[in-house]
Order: structure tokens, then C-alpha cells, then sequence
């Protein structure tokens, strides 16, 4: 097991936490990597910091961009990447010293597509915010055809690694310029792995901080969820595999648009519009939603909120909004 890794780091004026990141990179236990920091136009002192780490470790290569945004950032990465195996990283974030060793045991022994694991949101401050649990078995290895809840992990790159060869011979890459380029991309990644594998331990530390696609405040962003569940319909549609994942893309909708959108959406001023487009589009696409077969897979939270949206009791999320906010003012002062 001493096959090279090459893990991409898309960066964007991180100068606070880029070293953090780049030193749990360094110190993995799996040596054999080489870590390609695409530096995505940052005005900051970000490109200085990631130099001045190539001088030093001969298995990081420095590479430059003018800005397209992160999912341009990871295809240059993807593009320049020797190894066989590919695992993404953002640069505010850290990942566990044993991550990498532990996703290529995996991802040998049971010569997978994609390994992934557990994560942890964490504050500025590193406190653990939140864990967050895959509603998979560790021991288990899905294939997606046969076991297609495996399409409904978290569509996020930054948890997993990746055969190169994946990309490859399917040509899937991340858009470039939009938001939830992850949801637009993961899903199709997943589809068309043979073989998928799970750790259960929380290997990656996601830094939760503002100005991320989740926390924005402008409404039109938000709404590029719908394009988003539009883009992966479309590519299901045109690969033949719709009949096979309808009720898993009809799923992601619910979770991203229904759900997780609205939830959004409602803590944006004027929004009521907006809220009703996220409803329309989902009873337009998936008129029999209501009878999906996984709202089991929803944390208790959500599925009050979805409760709430589907009783047009949206205002239940705006008060409870609120009051975090009094709350937080109080905690101040």
C-alpha cells in the first residue's frame, strides 16, 4: 500500500487558516502524497503562505489561477494530479493525522471507487459544533446499483478519496462560477462507482464560518439549489440512469430544496416568494414526494422542519431564528 495520493487544495484568501491546513496535510501518517494547492486568484497573503510550504516540502506543488471559483480550483487540481488516488481538501479546514492512511487501507483491501468517512463541523475556535453521521455501515461495501442509498451521503468532495481513474472514464468535473457545485457533482460520482466504501470515524474537520454557501443572505445564490437538482435530473436522464435512482434524486431534492433550501430561504428578509418557487418546483418534479422511502434518513430537527414547511408553519423557523439571535446578543453583553 504505497501508491501516491494527490491531494487537491483549492485556495482563496485563507491566510488566517491556511497553515493549520496544510501542516495536518504534512504530518499524515501516509507519506507517499503529493499535495497541489491551486491558488484561485487570492488577494491576500494565502499564495505567500502556500510558497513558502513548496519551498520547504518537496511533495507540494505550488500552482496559480486567476479566480473562477473552487470547483474550477479542483478540476486544475484533478488535471495536474500524478497520483492514483485523488481526496480533496478546503483550505480553512484540517483533516485527522491518520485520514489518509486509513481511506487507502480501505480503498485497497476492498479495491473501491470512493472511501469516505464521518465529519465535524468546528468554531474558529476548534470546539466541535456538530458531528456528522452517514446513515451507512462500516462494514458494508455498497454498490450503488445494488444498495443506491449510498447516493444520498452528504454531496460533499472533501470527506473522500477518489480512484483518479474515475474521473477519467466518466469525464465528470465540477462547474465552474456556481454555487453548490458539490450537490451539481458528487451524486454523479457516486452512480457510476463500482464500489464504495465507509469509515465511521469523523477523519475530516470542516471550519463553519461565515460567508459559506450554507450561511449566505442572498436569496439568488440560494436559489441555484434548483439548478442544481436540475443539472443531476438532466444528467441522470441523458446517461440512462434516472429509472434506476428516481426515488434517490427525487430524495435529493427533498433534503436540498424542500427542506434544507426552504430552511434557508425563510431566514432571508422578503423570501416568501422564494419559498414558494423551492415548494412548486418540488411537487412539479416529484408530484408523489410525499411517499419517498427515505425521510427515515432525517435527523429528528429535520424532519420538524420539514413538518413545519409542509403546514405553511414556515414562521416556526423565522421565530426560532430570532431567538438565537437574542440569545447570542445576551451572550455577549
Amino acid at each position: 500500500m504505497n501508491e501516491l495520493v494527490s491531494i487537491v487544495v483549492p485556495i482563496y484568501n485563507v491566510e488566517k487558516y491556511l497553515s493549520k491546513c496544510i501542516d495536518s496535510l504534512i504530518d499524515q501518517t501516509y507519506k507517499n502524497l503529493e499535495i497541489i494547492l491551486v491558488n484561485d486568484g487570492s488577494t491576500d497573503q494565502s499564495g505567500d503562505i502556500a510558497q513558502q510550504y513548496a519551498k520547504q516540502d518537496s511533495r507540494i506543488r505550488y500552482t496559480v489561477q486567476e479566480n473562477q471559483g473552487q470547483g474550477s480550483a479542483r478540476n486544475h487540481g484533478i488535471e495536474q494530479a500524478m497520483g492514483k488516488y485523488i481526496s480533496f481538501v478546503d483550505s480553512d479546514d484540517t483533516i485527522d493525522l491518520k485520514m489518509i492512511e486509513l481511506m487507502m487501507k480501505k480503498m485497497e483491501s476492498e479495491d473501491c471507487d470512493i472511501v469516505f468517512c464521518d465529519y465535524e463541523r468546528k468554531d474558529a475556535c476548534g470546539n466541535t459544533l456538530e458531528r456528522y453521521f452517514n446513515p451507512l455501515d462500516s462494514n458494508c461495501i455498497y454498490e450503488p446499483d445494488q444498495q443506491k442509498k449510498v447516493l444520498l451521503v452528504d454531496p460533499v468532495p472533501w470527506n473522500k478519496l477518489f480512484r483518479k481513474s474515475l474521473f477519467q472514464r466518466t469525464n465528470i468535473r465540477f462547474p465552474s462560477r456556481v454555487w453548490y457545485e458539490d450537490l451539481r457533482t458528487i451524486p454523479k460520482l457516486i452512480a457510476n462507482a463500482k464500489k464504495i466504501g465507509f469509515i465511521d470515524k469523523p477523519l475530516y474537520f470542516y471550519l463553519q464560518r461565515q460567508g459559506s454557501t450554507m450561511s449566505s443572505k442572498n436569496l439568488s445564490k440560494q436559489e441555484e439549489s434548483l439548478q442544481a437538482i436540475n443539472d443531476l435530473i438532466h444528467y441522470f436522464k441523458a446517461n440512462h440512469l434516472y429509472k434506476t435512482y428516481e426515488k434517490e434524486l427525487e430524495f435529493l431534492c427533498i433534503a436540498h430544496v424542500y427542506v434544507f433550501g426552504i430552511n434557508r430561504v425563510a431566514r432571508i428578509p422578503h423570501s416568501r416568494a422564494m419559498i414558494q418557487k423551492f415548494k412548486e418546483y418540488t411537487v412539479e418534479n416529484f408530484p408523489d414526494f410525499h411517499s419517498n422511502p427515505y425521510f427515515s434518513l432525517f435527523t429528528p430537527k429535520e424532519k420538524k422542519f420539514y413538518e413545519w414547511i409542509d403546514h405553511n408553519q414556515i414562521w416556526k423557523i423565522q421565530l426560532g431564528d430570532k431567538v438565537k439571535k437574542e440569545v447570542k446578543k445576551w451572550k455577549k453583553h
